[in-house]
C-alpha cells in the first residue's frame, strides 16, 4: 500500500529546515515526525525538480508545487503490462510447468 504524501505545509517546512537552517536529514525527520528515508525522498524530488530556496513566487500555489514534485508520467513508466492470464492458466495445466518457470520466461 502506498503511503500518503506529506502536506504542502510540511513540505515547505522540510525545505526551509534543509536549505535555510542547514539541518541534517535525521534532524529534519525527528522534528517533523517522519522517516529519514521520506526526507531523503522529498529532497531528491526537489533536486530533480531543481527547486531553490526560497521557493519562487509562482510555486506559492500548492497545485503548482505538487505538479512539479510529483509528475504523473513517472507513474506510467513504473506500471507493468497485465499478463495474459488465460495463457498462464493454460501453461500451468501442463505437466512440469511451475509458476517460477513461467515467471522466468
Amino acid at each position: 500500500m502506498a503511503a500518503q504524501r506529506l502536506s504542502m505545509r510540511k513540505l515547505r517546512v522540510l525545505f526551509r529546515l534543509r536549505f535555510e537552517a542547514k539541518l541534517t536529514t535525521r534532524a529534519i525527520a525527528a522534528s517533523l515526525g517522519i522517516g529519514n528515508g521520506t526526507v531523503c525522498d522529498y529532497l531528491g524530488r526537489a533536486r530533480v525538480a531543481k527547486l531553490t530556496w526560497p521557493l519562487p513566487p509562482e510555486l506559492d500555489d500548492d497545485a503548482a508545487l505538487t505538479a512539479l514534485l510529483f509528475p504523473e508520467d513517472a507513474k506510467a513508466l513504473t506500471e507493468r503490462p497485465e499478463p495474459d492470464w488465460a495463457h498462464v492458466y493454460a501453461e500451468l495445466k501442463k505437466k512440469g510447468v511451475t509458476k517460477l518457470l513461467l515467471w522466468q520466461e
